[in-house]
């Protein structure tokens, strides 16, 4: 998914979004079946890493159908409900398919797996339209001739990225060490909790439920903040409980505070996804956002990665409690990059739009040159007539 999240995403861009959603859920679907019916641990991984590829693209084209659709002062709202619809999956998925394997063995988890992407699969292939049409598409490389007609043939992943370059590159690492700090975190926080702290599987499980119920509910209801409050305060806000939470670890012990702890951590992710969701689709292009959102997700993938290589490789020079103030301190300094850089951002449409009104501008003011030229020689034709 790393890899393939932004060649998905552009292709998006280029043929739209409806197919990469249908070709998303056909993957999921073959894939849970792939599962089943895998010979070796070999083909099950292969299976994996294909079905991680060509399901890349069904992330960066839904939050393109959404930036489509949504007006601009709606977009955060929309994009906290699919990002909690996404969390309820992550969250009630692993408890329904232990469930299940625990009744009825290896396979059912992956049946009803199929069974449900195979519905979803339906559903979209009837409810979801094509948001970008060839005569959108079409009207946008129009535009877009009008607007930089030395850009036309251009297509490289540069001249897609949003504008400012600083903004874009500064959410790209916030969402970095977001992911980063938590998936250094998480390996080591589980041996903390039933090693350190000894709880028990249950008490672990509801700590988890809490932070993600208190995500789900936030993102659905708390979505549209930024709408209201602008993008930057709720980026910054969303960062400072993650911060706490962190740091929480290190020093409380108390069953109970850690709860506390932990709802706050998951409304500070309810502020944070839905706000910075909503900045990349404002800061880019109509034609490159599944690109772009794809770029995000190849940055969060990598983040998933690196964190817990990091913590693999540190764990045994030093105690839980210092990974716990390192994951805190690299939150603390994204929360600084995003206060020095982060502005709140101009939409794509309005800076499309100036760029249009600068180049029509350009265009009147050499029109009216051109009339002061050619006035000035049938002047100065008519004076040297006079005189001969």
């Amino acid at each position: 998914q790393m890899i393939g999240a932004p060649l998905m995403g552009a292709l998006a861009d280029r043929r739209g979004r409806r197919p990469l959603i249908l070709l998303g859920l056909v993957t999921v679907t073959l894939q849970y079946i792939g599962y089943i019916l895998a010979p070796s641990t070999l083909v099950f991984i292969l299976i994996r890493g294909a079905a991680g590829f060509l399901s890349a693209g069904l992330f960066p084209a839904a939050m393109g159908v959404v930036a489509d659709l949504v007006p601009e002062d709606q977009r955060a709202r929309w994009a906290g409900i699919i990002m909690g619809s996404y969390a309820v999956g992550m969250i009630f998925g692993p408890v329904i398919g232990g469930v299940l394997y625990d009744a009825s063995g290896y396979a059912a988890p992956f049946i009803l797996s199929a069974i449900v992407a195979f519905l979803a699969l339906v559903a979209a292939f009837f409810l979801i339209p094509e948001t970008r049409t060839p005569e959108i598409r079409n009207r946008e490389m129009l535009r877009t001739r009008h607007a930089k007609p030395q850009h036309v043939e251009k297509t490289a992943i540069w001249d897609a990225l949003p504008r400012p370059i600083h903004m874009f590159l500064t959410l790209l690492a916030i969402d970095f060490v977001a992911s980063f700090s938590f998936a250094f975190v998480e390996p080591q926080m589980v041996f903390y909790f039933y090693d350190v702290l000894n709880w028990s599987t249950t008490q672990f499980g509801i700590v988890v439920g809490v932070y993600g119920i208190f995500s789900v509910a936030g993102q659905m209801g708390l979505g549209q903040l930024s709408d209201k409050w602008g993008r930057k305060p709720l980026i910054i806000a969303g960062l400072i409980p993650n911060i706490l939470f962190f740091g929480g670890l290190a020093v409380l012990s108390d069953y109970y505070i850690m709860m506390v702890v932990a709802a706050i951590a998951g409304l500070g992710t309810a502020l944070f996804n839905p706000a910075a969701n909503a900045f990349y689709l404002d800061i880019t292009a109509e034609e490159h956002r599944s690109r772009i959102i794809g770029v995000k997700g190849s940055f969060l993938s990598l983040g998933g990665v690196l964190g817990p290589l990091a913590v693999a490789a540190v764990a045994g020079l030093m105690a839980p409690q210092h990974v716990f103030w390192i994951a805190s301190g690299l939150v603390l300094a994204a929360l600084i990059l995003g206060i020095i850089f982060l502005r709140e951002p101009q939409h794509a449409e309005q800076t499309l739009s100036t760029q249009e009104q600068a180049s029509s501008q350009r265009s009147l003011a050499t029109q009216a040159s051109l009339r002061n030229i050619v006035a000035m020689a049938s002047a100065a034709r008519a004076e040297r007539q006079s005189q001969v």
